[in-house]
């Protein structure tokens, strides 16, 4: 994700761990876990990442900027009324 949107990977969890959303909605679409990676023969790294529900990573990428996050939000609010006019009819 972090490199379709051109962020940081610290950057989109300290995106994540700054949302604003209540803990309760922070806790069912966000779940930390860690990978690792080895550095070399004898030594690995533990890095954070997060696995995320729909819901999750709407809230969060409505939050970034950039070429990319707006054709995201544009697309979302497209469907939104999309939906809504099929629902309305």
């Amino acid at each position: 994700m972090a490199q379709v949107f051109k962020k940081e990977h610290s950057k989109v969890l300290r995106a994540i761990n700054d949302m604003g959303c209540s803990a309760s909605f922070k806790e069912a679409n966000f779940g930390l876990s860690f990978y690792i990676r080895d550095i070399d023969s004898r030594w690995q790294h533990k890095y954070p990442l997060y696995y995320m529900t729909r819901d999750g990573f709407t809230f969060l990428v409505m939050g970034f900027t950039g070429k990319v996050a707006a054709q995201f939000k544009e697309a979302y609010i497209e469907a939104f009324n999309e939906m809504e006019k099929a629902i309305s009819t």
